[in-house]
């Protein structure tokens, strides 16, 4: 059987671990939740999208079951438990919900779009999963009705923490969420300690950005006139997108750094490392198959998608790029650095240094991440790599043992 074969592959990847989310998994029918997509597609470890924007950017989708998997063991849902999904998206998430928390547990799910909660309802009813309560709201706002919840999810990427999670949390609570560190996803299961929240578990993700009145700056911005070419960067300043688009007919000096790496290095430490020590770090995103990728052979590749971490400047960019693949039958490559645009040396200088920091600091990655989440208005004690205010909440990143290399030395706050 489809189910049972994507199950397994999951337990042997190590994404699904305990035993309950297993049969939770092999119980839940995910093509049913998929009526559109035939079933060996709806099997398969992927995210299928299911509804677009006009620019065509997705804005929901069926996520892909390991990093579901990998989600629902960080929530460690139990049975009995009240459990709040912000992101109904198909209802498949809070069907395996259900079936972990029993009969005597209680689901509560909540979409920002009528036509996703309608869709949410038909597809647990299809698939015969009841008792789960399906609501149309602003998921920043929790529900308050059902409140204090055991555990609250969260499947799509917020830029901070609501208020209104925190405190419809029961005590000894758990808050798991895909988390935007300046542009980098990561999915942070978090538990209140004292005044402030600590994660208890860090794993990797991408996720479609949290909607509403909740939401923060908007990362991704088209770039040019190609469809499906965007740039993503994590705040709000102008940037000269004509220019930069102009930037990338221009391809300037390639730069050894002479460390090797993989892609999964690159998305699960490296683009991490750039993003908390660097300002101007961003990404270049094209989706869709069979586009032009002026930035090829793209340094990370997903089906339908590919991503390129860069330096953005005014009128230029420094990208990095694939040189001398490692050896043959492996995935690594030496990674390098070209700039794109005038005046981009002082960017690819930057990335170079970067790299080479990275390396020596030996290669920090999502595994020893530790982020702890206080109050805006409260004071934070203890050491850092690297702090990010948002609207309510200060984050303070580090990695344990702490990284030593140049720049990454531990600040106290």
């Amino acid at each position: 059987m489809l189910r049972n074969r994507m199950v397994d592959e999951l337990i042997v990847s190590n994404r699904i671990r305990s035993s309950h989310l297993a049969a939770a998994f092999r119980t839940v029918p995910r093509h049913i939740f998929l009526p559109d997509a035939d079933p060996t597609s709806a099997y398969r470890d992927e995210a299928i999208v299911t509804k677009w924007a006009a620019d065509g950017r997705p804005v929901s989708s069926s996520s892909q079951p390991a990093v579901m998997a990998a989600m629902l063991e960080q929530l460690d849902a139990q049975t009995g438990q009240s459990v709040l999904e912000v992101g109904a998206g198909t209802g498949y998430n809070a069907a395996l919900l259900a079936q972990l928390v029993g009969a005597s547990g209680a689901v509560t799910t909540i979409d920002i779009d009528e036509d996703l909660v309608e869709q949410a309802r038909r597809n647990l009813r299809a698939a015969g999963a009841d008792g789960i309560s399906v609501v149309h709201a602003d998921g920043a706002e929790g529900w308050p009705r059902a409140a204090p919840f055991d555990r609250i999810i969260l499947t799509a990427a917020a830029w901070d923490l609501a208020p209104a999670w925190l405190e419809q949390l029961a005590d000894r609570g758990r808050l798991v969420l895909p988390l935007s560190l300046r542009g980098v996803q990561r999915s942070v299961a978090l538990e209140r300690v004292s005044n402030y929240m600590a994660s208890v578990s860090i794993v990797g993700c991408g996720f479609m950005p949290l909607r509403g009145n909740f939401a923060g700056p908007d990362p991704v911005r088209p770039l040019g006139d190609e469809p499906g070419l965007f740039l993503e960067l994590d705040d709000e300043r102008p940037v000269n997108l004509v220019a930069l688009s102009a930037a990338l007919e221009h391809l300037g000096d390639e730069m050894a750094t002479s460390v090797t790496v993989t892609p999964a290095e690159i998305m699960g430490g490296l683009g991490l490392w750039l993003a908390l020590h660097d300002s101007d770090a961003g990404r270049l995103i094209t989706l869709g198959e069979g586009l032009n990728r002026r930035l090829v052979p793209a340094v990370v590749a997903f089906p339908g998608m590919a991503l390129t971490p860069v330096l953005v400047g005014d009128q230029a960019l420094a990208a990095l790029i694939r040189l001398n693949p490692a050896a043959a039958g492996t995935d690594a490559f030496e990674v390098g650095v070209r700039t794109y645009g005038p005046d981009g040396d002082d960017l690819a200088d930057r990335l170079v240094a970067h790299v080479r920091e990275w390396e020596a600091a030996g290669r920090p990655s999502t595994t020893g991440l530790r982020i702890r989440a206080y109050p805006a208005a409260e004071s934070c004690s203890g050491p850092f790599t690297a702090l990010i205010d948002k609207y309510h909440t200060r984050l303070l990143l580090d990695w344990q043992p702490p990284a030593t290399g140049p720049g990454s030395g531990p600040t106290h706050c």
